[in-house]
């Protein structure tokens, strides 16, 4: 089939969820089909990465837009009915040459990732499928309750128009999916039983155990420092729970890693608080830890870091609200920790207990091979588009 793929962001290097889900999608669909890729870029796409896709598509086509303009568009949408993402990502110019590309090659089938991108062609005649990935309008809601009152005002906003526009693109596409059935459940429209739950998967041969890198950390925690719920977690390991377990391990240490970290995230550092940024080899943050925790109860969808930290073989703490996308039992697989004083007792266990170390090592990386293949999933996605 000739495939075109529509993306807000070129889905390589793979240092956020959304490049990662599709990065591995676009790979698997490749194999059978002929891609082209439509993408917008906010930040400059460097030759290694164009090249790096370009190995699995018919044809690449980048579309920069300017960030000023794009916070612009975000702003004027605040005055209307369009989501601010939505509005962020909306250039009238560059859906034009959209159009035009997709008219040329009169595709089998249009695979949208990410409702912001849905303008760009939900009213062409051509069969369509729309990740919507995460339910933005919960993750939106989480973040408002935890702001100050305009921007409470603002997220809350947004929540609503998020889930009324949710439900308006519904019926635009032939096909829906999202990334867990705990994000399904929140969307508001009444089809939302039919919009498919496709997990993300986890490469387990390049996340494997790294026995060789030695052990630095007490704690690590990985993501993408510049969003919202990553940046609250690195602050609430940081600030609410080491100070209470120096009491219990005085030299306790915490790595956090990943690019784009904010100012507040940077001001962490401190002797006991690595913060690295961007890390070419993710893999070697993950191993230099003793334990993984990841005290998000603020975002959605599914954590790519928990799944790759258990597929390395490092003992994990997280939340309820996290491991609903994951499955993994608790004490068996994975710890559960909900708020501050959970949070320390688990680590303070864990840190303490070297067998149950072991149990959870051993327990959560079968768990994930067991039950997280990008293989499977995208085979799930294939015959959901193919079979339109």
């Amino acid at each position: 089939m000739k495939l075109v793929v529509v993306t807000s962001r070129f889905p390589y290097p793979l240092e956020k969820g959304d490049k990662l889900r599709l990065y591995f999608q676009i790979k698997h669909l490749a194999h059978h089909h002929e891609i082209t890729l439509l993408s917008l870029a906010d930040e400059p796409v460097t030759d290694d990465s164009f090249k790096h896709i370009q190995k699995f598509c018919k044809a690449v086509h980048v579309f920069p837009i300017n960030k000023n303009s794009a916070r612009w568009n975000a702003i004027k949408s605040l005055l209307g009915k369009t989501p601010l993402e939505v509005g962020y990502f909306f250039n009238q110019k560059i859906i034009r040459k959209f159009e035009e590309i997709i008219h040329q090659v009169q595709p089998d089938h249009i695979y949208c990732q990410l409702i912001r991108m849905s303008e760009y062609v939900r009213h062409l005649p051509y069969p369509k499928t729309l990740d919507y990935m995460d339910a933005f309008s919960i993750g939106m809601q989480r973040r408002a309750e935890n702001s100050n009152p305009i921007f409470k005002a603002i997220f809350n906003r947004d929540a609503s128009q998020i889930a009324d526009y949710e439900s308006v693109i519904y019926h635009d596409f032939d096909n829906h999916t999202i990334i867990s059935e705990q994000d399904r459940l929140h969307l508001s429209f009444s089809e939302k039983g039919k919009v498919h739950v496709l997990p993300n998967g986890v490469d387990t041969h390049f996340f494997a155990p790294m026995p060789e890198v030695e052990k630095k950390y007490d704690i690590a925690f990985v993501g993408n420092m510049g969003y919202y719920p990553n940046v609250q977690a690195a602050l609430f390991l940081a600030k609410k729970i080491l100070p209470k377990l120096r009491t219990k391990f005085p030299k306790i240490n915490l790595l956090i890693a990943g690019a784009r970290p904010t100012q507040e995230v940077k001001n962490l550092a401190s002797d006991n608080i690595k913060v690295t940024g961007w890390v070419e080899d993710i893999r070697t943050a993950y191993a230099s830890a003793t334990i993984f925790v990841a005290p998000i109860f603020y975002g959605r969808g599914q954590q790519n870091k928990i799944l790759e930290a258990m597929s390395m073989g490092i003992p994990c703490i997280t939340s309820d609200q996290v491991n609903e996308a994951i499955g993994a039992k608790n004490g068996s697989s994975i710890l559960i920790a909900n708020d501050k004083e959970s949070c320390q007792e688990q680590i303070s266990l864990l840190l303490k207990n070297e067998a149950l170390q072991q149990k959870l090592s051993r327990n959560g990386l079968d768990w994930i091979r067991n039950n997280f293949s990008w293989e499977k999933y995208g085979k799930q996605l294939e015959d959901l588009i193919v079979g339109n």
